[in-house]
């Protein structure tokens, strides 16, 4: 089973110090069992319970609630540590993997996993420590019940076969049904992604937000009917657990008694004894649904753990290892680099390339093209975070091969068109705070955005005033290649000014390489070299003074 399988991760001496008080409330509840089935016959026969029986089931009790309270604070504790390493464990190996690894597993589908299905087995995992008691009630219960009446042990064990039986006939349809709810649910989490990222474009559009809210329905629709028919099994499995019990109940009261003289004497102790046998199965069946999605989603994130460790990993200490062979690089060329984007089942959607191009250091490089050019494929492919289908980088005539591209890739800073903005500068914890606010400054965010103990305070702000924050991180980073997809694009007359006639300058002072996706044309001027692309293709390269400003 995956669940116990993950749970042997922990340290024996932590499951040591989990299982001795379960085991210890398991006997302790069995035996409480014992003694009211030796009291009820007790006082059935005009006896009282005596002394020595009730300090007996006192001490049992304490023993049982004492012991059970620690196995289950002992089994809380170990399974959220699991889960903070496996989290930990997965987020580790997503960042050491490769772009189109990740793009491949699906925004809403890591988002489900990593907190969605671990908090069921947060719950789940405690819950499994009480079955494993009451698995130990059960048998102590059911040697007990042998013990009173042979016959009505054999009926007991029928009705449980049969059960059983039934059981797994539903599981087999549970686990699947589990399983698409998952699929299902990170599919409506990248829908209500879709929304709530693009929600500006779906407020200028009315045809396309009926469109966006009639796709989450959709995706809400299959996982409600997933969720249902799960749903439907779990209360297939209570039905069928409650028609076994009456099912024995009425065996062995009914028909056993017209067979088995003897059984009459002894009837009043079978009943309870049977509630009691039944009641740990009851906690079992009812908790095993639980258990199962558990199990699955549990299963899911081990398979993403897989495919991340199958696509191969390189640690960011290897990548800052590497990194110093590229550092003093002059001449960066990329010959017949040509990339294809792939659906589910390999088939090439879309193909740029083959690009070839170079770029000295210290170079002011400005890419331009119209929309579906290539420019954003051309520009991962640039910074090494896509691997070239054909062609290869060379830099001073080195071909960058194999794990070597991790350093590769620590000789840009970049901030594309799609960039993400963090609210803290991670990497950059020992930046000087007034460096930060000088530059906040600069960029007029002043009125807007400060920073103080390692974040900004704000980041709710327009594309434009996020771009600028991103900016700023990348230009405390201090890289020696300068990637802009696009940057200018959201700012005013003056930001965008200040880009190209500032910004750019002073990176260019400073030795810095740049490169530039624009559509600005009136400042194209202030490139090195201008060159167009189609579908990753250079289709011509000029000197950016062949073009003459307004």
């Amino acid at each position: 089973m995956v669940i116990l399988d993950f749970i042997r991760r922990a340290p024996a001496a932590d499951l040591r110090r989990m299982l001795i008080p379960a085991v210890a409330a398991g006997f302790s509840s069995a035996l409480l069992v014992v003694m009211i089935n030796h009291v009820a016959a007790a006082v059935a026969t005009g006896r009282g319970p005596g002394l020595v029986n009730t300090v007996i089931f006192v001490a049992c009790f304490i023993l049982y609630y004492q012991s059970n309270r620690l196995a289950l604070l002992r089994a809380n504790a170990v399974i959220e540590r699991l889960l903070k390493d496996l989290r930990v464990q997965v987020m580790d190996k997503l960042r050491k993997s490769e772009l189109k690894t990740v793009d491949g597993l699906g925004r809403g589908h890591l988002y489900a996993l990593v907190s969605q299905e671990t908090n069921h087995l947060s719950v789940a995992f405690p819950l499994l420590v009480d079955c494993f008691q009451q698995a130990i009630l059960l048998v102590v219960s059911m040697i007990y019940l042998a013990h009173l009446s042979a016959a009505s042990f054999i009926v007991y064990l029928l009705a449980v076969a049969a059960g059983i039986w039934s059981y797994w006939q539903i599981n087999v349809d549970f686990r699947h049904t589990l399983r698409q709810t998952v699929i299902r649910q990170g599919r409506m989490l990248d829908v209500v992604g879709d929304i709530v990222n693009g929600f500006k474009e779906l407020r200028l559009n009315g045809r396309r937000s009926a469109a966006a809210l009639a796709g989450y329905e959709t995706a809400s629709g299959e996982a409600r009917a997933s969720l249902a028919a799960s749903g439907e099994h779990w209360a297939s499995m209570i039905l069928l657990f409650s028609f076994v019990t009456y099912f024995a109940l009425g065996a062995i009261g009914f028909i056993l008694p017209q067979y088995l003289t003897a059984h009459g004497a002894v009837v009043f102790q079978l009943v309870p004894t049977l509630l009691f046998c039944f009641g740990p199965l009851a906690k079992i069946v009812a908790q095993s649904p639980m258990f199962m999605q558990a199990a699955v989603g549990l299963r899911a994130i081990l398979d993403v753990e897989r495919r991340l460790d199958a696509a191969g990993a390189i640690s960011p200490a290897e990548a800052r290892a590497a990194a110093p062979q590229f550092h003093d690089f002059q001449r960066i060329s990329y010959v017949d680099l040509g990339f294809s984007h792939r659906d589910a089942h390999g088939e090439p959607l879309f193909t740029t390339g083959p690009l070839n191009l170079t770029l000295d250091r210290g170079e002011v490089l400005f890419i331009v093209g119209g929309n579906g050019s290539g420019k954003s494929t051309t520009l991962r492919l640039v910074t090494g975070l896509y691997p070239p289908d054909t062609g290869l980088i060379r830099v001073d005539g080195t071909a960058v091969e194999g794990r070597g591209v991790a350093g590769f890739r620590e000789l840009f800073s970049a901030v594309f068109a799609d960039f993400h903005l963090f609210d803290r500068l991670y990497g950059l914890e020992n930046v000087d705070p007034v460096r930060v606010q000088d530059l906040i400054a600069e960029m007029g965010l002043s009125h807007k955005v400060s920073y103080a103990n390692g974040q900004f305070n704000q980041t709710s702000l327009s594309t434009g005033q996020r771009k600028r924050l991103a900016l700023i991180a990348a230009l405390l980073e201090d890289r020696p290649v300068y990637v802009f997809d696009e940057w200018s694009a959201e700012q005013d007359v003056h930001f965008r000014q200040y880009f190209y006639t500032r910004i750019l300058a002073d990176l260019k002072q400073r030795g810095k390489t740049i490169i530039v996706v624009t559509h600005d044309e009136r400042y194209w001027h202030h490139a090195d070299r201008v060159v167009r692309l189609d579908l990753g293709t250079v289709l011509w390269d000029r000197p950016g003074e062949a073009w003459i400003a307004p």
